[in-house]
């Protein structure tokens, strides 16, 4: 069943463009068009700025442009459910059967309670990769960030209909995992704290003892005894990087954010996708082994060899990255490349798995990349996004470049989601200085839930349990809201005073909204429910305010289409702040439980319930329990 938002706009679209070519020999561009198409902010109830378009192609007025159309809609090109077609200063304005919109709206709301709406990504499969922490500190709220953008988009995109992968890549292999391995084995530390807690402290100490003293040296052999096979270090980097992991992900499952499956950088080796990777980049002439100058002894990619190198990659001073060290090990970037091909099934040496938790709290299991597991099927995409912060836009370039020499279409479906860094109190994150210390993902969920325990107690009159988990729900809905509020692409100085706000734009509101309208439909005593639509007095709920309502809960659909399309899912929580701001008018100012009489009653009951419905919908979306009771 389509949305009568829908019906309503490709009727309107389908008829303007007749009519367009009718009268001027124009073919317009049908998506370029339904930008001109939306509800009216001031004429009618949708208007269209064609004539303003047009007004350059045809040298005449929009006002006289307007008016031709609507004369030639009126005598050729009927559009159902518009009573009246009027110009205004320029616009086309459609004054629509509000009736027919209200009743077809609560008949889509209630018949798609339980089930997408969107479905453009039906059958095809996209891997999502989150937060991908180093294991070597706890997640701080930088990487919280980016866990909860993962996690936001994994639902939005499970929505649309996507077949949805979600993987945690995890670098035990990196300079850090060396660095903190270095000072788990020779600063004989204690651990005393949550094992993440204790080994980012352990980094923390290793980076401020390399200041006085050169130890280059070992970690360089260190970095390779890791690597090799039957080592003692191999083992404790094993048992290192595991226990941090498991830690890791007390705090993700504190915050419901839930993987399918962990990707090791150790397996990539082992599994020898980084050889077949090489491989492929050498038939291609894409590589070369350097035998003097800066790059002596090391495998390079030279940019001069990419076809369609971007440009923020032209005119650099070193046009050229290295992928294999003259050391023997491989660089980041050289793991990724190998890594999306595997993705992408361009590699079809598949990884083995086993399970690394039985059940998550929600219910399902958690594979990791296992030497001796079992086959499984992950990987093989049509769409892969890396959620990775901007200061890792210069190797994302550069896996994008490299990956459309080997395939093409796989380059395109490549999607960098470029986030921004997030401060508390005017600081600034960062493992290797600790300023983490204090700032971590743990931390602020404890602090969150604190200040909303100080508020609920007072406000809410549930017993103590109730009010202990209420105060987590609202804590998880005030740091959520506020994370995503923001667009990706810019910074974020997280506030307590917005976050845990129940008078307007934050999680806690519109938790608070969808609660009272609960609270309506619970004291009303009435279940409505869809087999009764048919039989409601719609003609009583179509004023202003309530029609405002109605225009609002159509667009939902939209709203999550196009946050799929753009990466943003600030556009949800600005629909959501919208929503329950209309919804609170219509609340205070509209007889619902008090109405004149039964059928109107019904009729606002039923306008309420399509309200806690999509509340629902798109609070969930956001990772937030949208609350029952509050």
């Amino acid at each position: 069943m389509e949305s009568p938002y829908n019906i309503l706009k490709n009727g309107i679209r389908k008829n303007i463009l007749d009519v367009v070519y009718n009268l001027f020999n124009i073919k317009l561009n049908k998506n370029e068009l339904l930008t001109t198409i939306d509800f009216s902010k001031g004429y009618g109830d949708f208007s269209s700025s064609i004539a303003f378009k047009l007004s350059k192609i045809v040298n005449s007025n929009p006002h006289e442009i307007a008016i031709k159309i609507i004369n030639e809609l009126e005598q050729k090109s009927k559009t159902p459910h518009i009573k009246e077609v009027k110009e205004q200063a320029g616009f086309i304005n459609f004054y629509i059967d509000r009736e027919w919109f209200v009743r077809s709206l609560l008949t889509y709301i209630f018949k798609n309670e339980k089930n997408k709406i969107v479905k453009t990504g039906k059958n095809k499969k996209v891997i999502i990769e989150y937060p991908s922490a180093n294991p070597v500190h706890p997640i701080h709220v930088g990487q919280l960030r980016n866990a909860l953008l993962g996690d936001i988009l994994s639902n939005i995109y499970s929505a649309c209909g996507y077949i949805v992968e979600r993987q945690d890549y995890i670098d035990d292999l990196g300079l850090q995992m060396v660095e903190a391995l270095w000072g788990y084995i020779n600063l004989e530390p204690k651990i005393v704290d949550k094992f993440d807690h204790a080994l980012g402290k352990i980094y923390v100490d290793v980076n401020e003892y390399m200041k006085t003293h050169d130890i280059k040296g070992e970690l360089s052999e260190l970095s390779k005894l890791i690597e090799t096979e039957g080592t003692a270090e191999e083992a404790i980097r094993k048992e290192v990087a595991t226990r941090c992991v498991k830690a890791q992900y007390e705090t993700l499952f504190n915050y419901k954010i839930f993987h399918n499956v962990m990707i090791w950088e150790s397996d990539i080796i082992k599994n020898q996708l980084l050889k077949h990777s090489l491989e492929l980049l050498k038939e291609k002439g894409l590589i070369k082994n350097i035998t003097e100058g800066e790059y002596e002894g090391c495998t390079v990619i030279e940019f001069k060899n990419l076809k369609d190198i971007p440009k923020e990659l032209e005119g650099l001073k070193n046009d050229a990255k290295v992928l294999i060290r003259s050391n023997g090990s491989a660089t980041y970037v050289a793991k990724d490349i190998a890594f999306h091909m595997w993705k992408f099934g361009i590699l079809k040496n598949n990884f083995k798995y086993k399970k690394f938790f039985d059940e998550q709290p929600n219910g399902e299991p958690l594979y990791t990349s296992y030497p001796d597991g079992i086959e499984m099927n992950f990987g093989n995409a049509s769409k892969v996004i890396n959620i990775i912060d901007f200061r890792q836009n210069y190797p994302q370039l550069i896996l994008k470049a490299a990956l459309g020499e080997i395939n093409k279409k796989a380059a395109k479906n490549i999607i960098h989601l470029s986030y921004g860094v997030v401060e508390l109190e005017g600081k600034k994150l960062a493992g290797r200085q600790g300023t983490w210390i204090g700032n971590t993902a743990d931390d602020l969920l404890k602090e969150a839930e604190e200040k909303a325990y100080a508020l609920i107690k007072e406000k809410f009159k549930q017993s103590e349990e109730e009010k202990r988990i209420l105060a987590k729900e609202v804590a998880l809905s005030a740091i959520k809201f506020e994370f995503a509020k923001v667009s990706p692409e810019k910074n974020i100085l997280f506030s307590w005073k917005w976050a845990l706000s129940f008078e307007g734009n934050s999680g806690p509101y519109c938790q608070y909204m969808n609660a009272r309208a609960n609270r309506l439909l619970e004291d009303s005593h009435e279940n409505i429910e869809i087999k009764d639509i048919k039989n409601i007095n719609i003609s009583l709920i179509t004023n202003n305010l309530e029609f405002e309502l109605a225009k609002i809960l159509s667009i939902q659909k939209e709203i999550i289409e196009k946050c799929s399309n753009e990466l943003r899912p600030n556009l949800i929580t600005d629909y959501i702040i919208n929503l329950a701001t209309i919804f609170s008018k219509f609340y205070e100012t509209t007889p619902i439980l008090k109405a004149e009489n039964k059928d109107e009653k019904i009729a606002r009951l039923a306008l309420t319930k399509a309200f806690t419905l999509t509340m629902s919908r798109m609070l969930n979306l956001l990772g937030i329990n949208a609350l029952r009771k509050m």
